[in-house]
């Protein structure tokens, strides 16, 4: 196994097996003992795709960090508290890099006490057996795996299995995370794990977890390349009752995710200048469209979802279904949809797209993102000055007014968007001074 560990190191993108080989250099110089720990040796040994590394050194990681941050020339963000560092600045990816410690949870649901310990206290830490393997990189042991308790068997059995019967108790977040990686590994939970899950349940842990804790593996949940699964098997298990009473699974998520995905493709396609896409906030809007708008509100506040995110999962909750109303109307001018669509995050507008059945909404809002969004004036506000009238907030309203018929198709050229704005400013003189 060690060799062909070793072998399956050289075959990662040379950035980053040169950054092992030289943390494992460097982890021989200062006298420790560093290993390759995770998720990043699952998915190494599955053969799947790699991202970021985690690091575990048998002494201090945050001068080990600190030291490789010196010599590479990258930014070190130290964490003290929990003797964690990470390294920003590597090509591709980043590198986290930590103490090997024992935790004890004093109490269910709360953050654990840390202690310094050995590579085999850290791995007995973690959720779940195959979380649970070390890959040395010192050169004594450079490829040689460290698993105590079973992670590949059990990924070879493609089974999830807990560390022990109170990883629940300690930590109920782990039952979101074993559902994740039931579904996305395709793996089955261990009986046993599934009965610890459920004793873990029937006491309610999931009500006890602080809510930031919650959001964050909930976020995870979204961002996975398959998450109906996921939401689903949850569902399945204990409801949505510990996020928001109300929340329910919906059968036909399964199919709007997919058009969904098929929408954001055609944005990558069509509209990736604009700005890429946050398809984990669509499913977002699709998760929580079931709350009443005050229950929402509530829960994401209670929650502390980023800004960004609450107000896009609010808008779509609040301006979807009218949104969709008015986009229908026969009658509709290019400018009407583009006063209805500009002030939309495209994750609103996109989401509508995917999931109307009408043509003429789907039509309106494909000829606002590829064709009117981003429509650019000839005229500017110093050519209103240079015209002779006076600067104020009369300059924006011709601005947009001006902007509006050149998406209707009535403006061409400099020369009729400066005509437009004469016939404006005469206007609007009568009703106030605008001259100088």
């Amino acid at each position: 196994m060690k060799n062909v560990l070793t072998q399956k190191l050289k075959t990662l993108p040379a950035p980053m097996a040169g950054f092992i080989s030289q943390a494992g250099d460097l982890a021989d110089e200062m006298g420790l003992r560093a290993y390759l720990v995770g998720g990043f040796v699952r998915d190494l040994l599955l053969g799947s795709g790699h991202f970021d590394i985690d690091l575990v050194v048998e002494g201090d990681g945050i001068r080990f960090a600190q030291e490789c941050g010196r010599r590479l020339s990258l930014k070190v963000v130290a964490h003290g508290h929990f003797g964690t560092a990470t390294l920003h600045g590597l090509e591709g990816f980043k590198a986290d890099i930590a103490s090997a410690r024992k935790e004890i949870y004093e109490k269910p649901a709360a953050l654990p006490c840390v202690s310094k310990g050995g590579i085999k206290d850290d791995l007995f830490r973690r959720d779940f057996t195959i979380n649970a393997m070390a890959i040395g990189i010192n050169r004594h042991c450079y490829g040689e795996i460290f698993d105590f308790y079973g992670g590949r068997r059990d990924l070879e059995s493609k089974t999830i299995r807990a560390m022990h019967p109170l990883s629940f108790i300690d930590d109920p977040t782990r039952i979101l995370r074993a559902v994740r990686f039931e579904k996305r590994f395709s793996f089955r939970l261990e009986s046993r794990t599934l009965l610890w899950i459920r004793q873990a349940l029937a006491r309610r842990m999931l009500f006890c977890v602080q809510k930031h804790r919650l959001r964050d593996e909930l976020i995870l949940i979204f961002k996975e390349r398959r998450p109906v699964p996921v939401l689903k098997r949850l569902w399945g298990l204990c409801g949505y009752s510990f996020i928001s009473p109300g929340l329910v699974y919906r059968e036909g998520w399964n199919a709007a995710h997919t058009r969904m995905q098929k929408a954001a493709c055609w944005f990558a396609a069509h509209a990736a200048h604009k700005r890429s896409l946050d398809t984990y906030v669509m499913l977002m809007c699709l998760f929580f469209e079931g709350l009443a708008l005050r229950r929402l509100k509530e829960t994401m506040l209670a929650f502390a979802f980023r800004k960004g995110e609450s107000r896009r999962v609010l808008s779509y909750r609040k301006d979807a279904a009218v949104l969709e109303r008015r986009l229908a109307k026969q009658d509709l001018r290019p400018s009407e949809a583009y006063r209805l669509l500009e002030p939309l995050a495209y994750e609103v507008v996109v989401l509508v797209y995917a999931l109307s059945a009408k043509k003429r909404v789907k039509d309106r809002i494909r000829d606002y993102l590829v064709v009117h969004h981003g429509t650019r004036l000839h005229v500017r506000g110093e050519d209103l000055a240079f015209l002779g009238f006076r600067p104020g907030p009369h300059f924006k309203k011709i601005l947009m007014a001006i902007l509006y018929a050149k998406v209707d198709g009535k403006l061409e050229g400099k020369n009729e968007e400066l005509a437009l704005a004469k016939k404006m400013m005469v206007r609007l003189s009568r009703c106030a001074p605008v001259c100088r």
